[in-house]
């Protein structure tokens, strides 16, 4: 384990939070502390596992370095997207006296939030493309298969970041240019569009990662970032339902800005938004009433979005997306 200052800021003041074990994948029942920089506002996990150590805390079928098992499989087909897709349509509804059914879809319910990769993609706008913590490359977290690296190397010039050895290793065989580690990229090699999809949480220097892409992205570049936002309504909630340890940082939209700022960077966007299923944990480890247990049904769930939206609206949703580019 590692004691850091504050990467944001530099600052050594900080103040403990809250505290929390593995609740999410159950590696450890260590605790884990959070912090607050009292200079900046920063959060962060401290101490925390260090490079070497944090291997340890990603299960061995964590969703998006696995290609192997039937579940991870299924996950990262285009079969689970049609699932996603008919929860959040009508019909879903017709399977509210269906349990076992409903309670499924209930779990796949998604706002509609569009893909700004895919559209840059579809726009002829990006000749290459670098998705930072691509995992396995087959499932893009929220949009599925349809963004993931496999599928927009039909398309574009793809290039992938992944510190898990086995999935970086799977990419780089099926011929996707695919590093471990930031100083391994070629010097000389730039992007039009950068992809972090959920996984500046996972870096052990949000810093190293803002420089690298203010110097590599192309001018008329594009960013994409798509993280938990420690600002949202559920982990106002419940403060320590945090995915820990493997979340080294709980960033606030003013963070991010802040980071954009030192780094010649403008955020063009920001959106936040939340679904049912996210409460489902925090329901289960006792740290929110089961009022909040809206993936019960379809029909609950469908209402708890609406529920939700005004929420979102105000920048309390609990996943948010930024979308940001060069200064010029």
């Amino acid at each position: 384990m590692e004691t850091v200052d504050c990467d944001l800021c530099g600052s050594s003041n900080y103040l403990p939070v809250v505290s929390q074990t593995d609740i999410l994948h159950k590696t450890t029942t260590e605790l884990f502390t959070v912090v607050k920089c009292l200079d900046c506002g920063l959060h962060y996990t401290n101490p925390r596992p260090n490079r070497s150590e944090i291997g340890e805390f990603y299960s061995k079928s964590y969703s998006f370095h696995s290609n192997r098992g039937w579940k991870s499989r299924i996950k990262t087909s285009f079969i689970w997207d049609i699932f996603k897709k008919f929860a959040n349509s009508s019909f879903a509804l017709i399977f509210f006296f269906l349990p076992p059914i409903s309670k499924f879809l209930a779990s796949q319910l998604k706002s509609p939030i569009k893909d700004p990769v895919t559209e840059l993609v579809k726009k002829g706008e990006v000749k290459s493309f670098l998705d930072i913590g691509c995992g396995s490359g087959l499932s893009a977290h929220y949009w599925g298969t349809s963004s993931s690296l496999v599928s927009c190397n039909k398309h574009v010039n793809v290039f992938g970041l992944e510190q898990d050895e086995e999935a970086c290793s799977s990419l780089n065989l099926q011929g996707i240019k695919c590093w471990q580690s930031l100083d391994k990229v070629e010097l000389g090699i730039s992007f039009d569009l950068i992809r972090m999809n959920w996984s500046l949480e996972h870096v052990h220097s949000p810093t190293e990662y803002f420089k690298f892409i203010s110097e590599r992205l192309n001018e008329n570049g594009t960013i994409v970032i798509g993280i938990p936002n420690n600002e949202g309504l559920l982990y106002r909630l419940a403060p320590s339902c945090l995915e820990l340890p493997i979340h080294l940082y709980h960033f606030s939209i003013q963070d991010i800005k802040e980071y954009a700022s030192q780094f010649n960077l403008k955020v063009l966007d920001v959106k936040t938004f939340s679904y049912p299923s996210m409460f489902s944990v925090p329901v289960a480890e006792g740290l929110l009433p089961k009022d909040f247990l809206f993936s019960k049904s379809i029909f609950r769930a469908k209402r708890a979005m609406r529920f939700l939206k005004s929420f979102d609206e105000i920048g309390w949703g609990n996943d948010m997306l930024i979308t940001l580019k060069k200064k010029i």
